[in-house]
């Protein structure tokens, strides 16, 4: 039966999941935050950094924070950065004039900032270093000074795109009004770059951080319980906070299934697994703490990733998953991801996108578009995207293969693969490294800002793989499950990934008992595909456990050594499906 049609079920999809953590102190709210600051002013002279990542809210940190300290001096790192049309210039090259895709930046936070206005702001604290207290702030305020005590405030992706959304502009570009596709490209490909760079450093050597994702709770620790949080996280299973967004195609699959997405239109969007832009929450006595999922890496990465991932791939978790939820919506635009050669020469970019779609629920009408069909020339095929741009019509039966699909089968999708999902259906993408799509014909469609979301034939061209045709993806893009092993009450079916593509590996466990599990030094996802609940639990009792529900993405990092998992609650003595995804290098 699918899924979307059971009826008198209970959702039991977690929508904020929290980790319990232990920790001695912590401090909630701006005075509570104040008065444990103002225990480490010192006569005769203290300096007090207070840096953050962009999107923080400064007038809050100056209302609340720094006037409640009352400095004796205070200096703003804003007075020696860079006006937006100097930063605009210098660093076009990575911003582009494209709506959506940059170049990624290999910048540094020094380059933002007029070095002789820094050492201006220096001679100041050397000026006034002995008359009371100095307060240092702003985003890369450490490079003034790191401050007798330093204070860090984090704040979640999602968040700062949320106000982007609302009207934010970029860091200092007073850009308020400009098309939000165009913000989130200058910040994933420019600003986060620098800003996760600096922050790695600080991190490690801050006295307190606080997180500042809700301007009306702030929530401080010390450095020595924020490295106990993050121990925590990277050595024992976890789930990162999901995030659902509409989309013109979207359906209600998530809506119905899972009870997420309630208040919006549809759920086009369910991102479950994807840490670069993911939060994770930590629970500490009563006080939610929300972070980044990619602060885990930039301060534990071997303990999260593993050696082997972290020495191939650096600052990075090569594994997403996500939803792509067609269910009562439409096709997703026909497209095609860039190759690994294609996004080294133009984005600069260590990894191309290669993924595959598992399809997760499925009914008579699913369907998944997936390579050209024989005999068709490249040549020919760009001229119909291009005049479809021009006309309004593609004839999609003409060029496209259109497979049907059922539920739990799957997909492989490598860089240059032309493809989409169909109506009427739930896809689980399992991705190994993503950052873009190049849209080739999006069905005649406008966004919901009135214009057509972008195009991007003249990329596409250039990474299509003319091979990749009807009978070569009926051998090996279509997956045949086989079984590679069993035991008493379980079996496991190999359920990717083509012989010449990612080292990422995609196993399906179906069990009835116990099923062991050994992370051997990589990352882990699983995803429970059939059932409605599982237990993780830890062979040497080293981790509390863990309870997967249906559709749920749990992390297991590389440092969480060997677990098992078994049917739990409503799932005892039926059987479940469990996808394992990991990097088998």
């Amino acid at each position: 039966m699918y899924m979307y049609e059971v009826e008198e079920r209970n959702p039991n999809f977690e929508l904020y999941p929290m980790k319990k953590i232990d920790c001695k102190y912590v401090f909630s709210g701006f005075q509570a935050i104040v008065d444990e600051l103002k225990k480490h002013i010192v006569k005769p002279s203290t300096v007090i950094c207070i840096d953050y990542y962009y999107g923080v809210n400064q007038t809050l940190i100056e209302k609340e924070i720094i006037n409640a300290l009352n400095p004796d001096h205070v200096i703003c790192v804003d007075e020696a950065k860079y006006p937006e049309e100097v930063i605009s210039k210098k660093f076009h090259c990575f911003i582009t004039d494209d709506r959506v895709n940059g170049v990624f930046s290999f910048a540094k936070i020094q380059e933002f900032f007029d070095p002789d206005k820094i050492a201006l702001l220096q001679k100041q604290i050397h000026i006034h270093e002995e008359e009371g207290l100095i307060v240092v702030y702003g985003v890369g305020a450490g490079l003034i000074h790191t401050g007798d005590l330093s204070v860090y405030g984090s704040m979640s992706y999602q968040t700062i795109k949320n106000r982007f959304m609302d009207g934010m502009d970029n860091w200092g570009a007073q850009n308020y009004e400009e098309e939000y596709l165009r913000k989130e490209k200058r910040f994933t490909f420019l600003e986060s770059r620098v800003l996760d760079k600096h922050k790695r450093a600080i991190l490690k050597n801050c006295d307190y951080v606080i997180d500042c994702n809700r301007d009306n709770d702030f929530v401080m620790l010390t450095h020595k319980d924020y490295d106990y949080m993050i121990h925590q996280f990277v050595t024992s299973p976890f789930k990162p906070i999901p995030i659902f967004s509409k989309g013109v195609w979207g359906g209600h699959w998530c809506q119905k299934v899972l009870g997420a997405g309630l208040e919006l239109e549809n759920t086009a969007w369910g991102i479950t697994g994807f840490l670069d832009w993911q939060a994770v929450a930590a629970e500490i006595n009563h006080c939610v703490f929300e972070f980044p999922s990619t602060d885990l890496i930039q301060y534990a990465p071997k303990e999260l990733l593993g050696y082997k991932i972290w020495y191939l791939y650096g600052y990075r978790c090569p594994l997403h998953v996500n939803f792509l939820d067609t269910w009562g919506g439409e096709n997703l635009s026909l497209q095609v991801h860039p190759t690994l050669a294609y996004a080294q020469e133009e984005f600069n970019s260590s990894w191309g996108h290669y993924e595959s779609y598992y399809f997760l629920d499925a009914n008579e009408n699913s369907s998944v578009y997936l390579g050209t069909k024989d005999g068709v020339q490249l040549d020919e095929l760009v001229d119909a995207f291009e005049t479809a741009q021009v006309t309004g019509q593609f004839d999609d039966e003409k060029y496209i293969n259109n497979f049907p699909v059922q539920k739990h089968d799957h997909v492989f999708i490598p860089g240059g693969t032309i493809h989409s999902s169909g109506k009427d259906t739930l896809t689980l993408e399992i991705d190994m490294f993503c950052f873009t799509t190049f849209k080739l014909w999006d069905w005649g469609r406008l966004d919901y800002d009135g214009k057509p979301r972008p195009i991007h034939i003249e990329h596409g061209k250039n990474v299509i793989q003319e091979e990749f045709q009807t009978q070569m993806i009926k051998d090996q893009f279509i997956s045949q499950h086989p079984e590679v092993d069993s035991g008493y009450g379980w079996r496991k079916e190999r359920s990717g990934t083509m012989p010449f593509e990612a080292p990422m590996e995609v196993n399906r466990n179906w069990f009835k008992n116990v099923i062991h599990f050994d992370t051997n030094d990589c990352i882990m996802i699983h995803v429970l595909v059939e059932g409605e609940e599982a237990i993780i639990e830890s062979l040497d009792e080293s981790f509390e456990p863990m309870v997967i529900h249906y559709a749920e993405a749990v992390f297991v990092p590389a440092a969480a050594g060997q677990y098992t998992i078994r049917p739990y609650g409503k799932s005892q003595n039926t059987e479940c499906a469990l996808l394992e995804i990991y990097m088998d290098i």
